[in-house]
């Protein structure tokens, strides 16, 4: 089976180990294991991040017009 990218993404991050050294110059936030570009509201997994970035870098000023988990709706039965 073929995976899709975002599959992939994902299984890397499960795979590798992640350590943050506030020591070391802060990476890009689209090459932070940690990014996660179709959330909504924010860039990133965490609501702080760890690696000491304001605020303003990781709460969108506008959010996304669509939003991968929110489905349109309520629950169909």
């Amino acid at each position: 089976m073929r995976e899709k990218g975002e599959q992939r993404h994902f299984r890397r991050l499960l795979e590798g180990q992640v350590v943050v050294d506030r020591n070391k110059a802060v990476p890009r936030c689209k090459r932070c294991p940690y990014y996660h570009p179709e959330f909504k509201y924010r860039r990133c997994l965490y609501a702080t991040c760890p690696y000491g970035k304001s605020d303003s870098e990781v709460f969108r000023k506008h959010p996304l017009k669509a939003d991968k988990y929110s489905g349109g709706g309520g629950m169909s039965v």
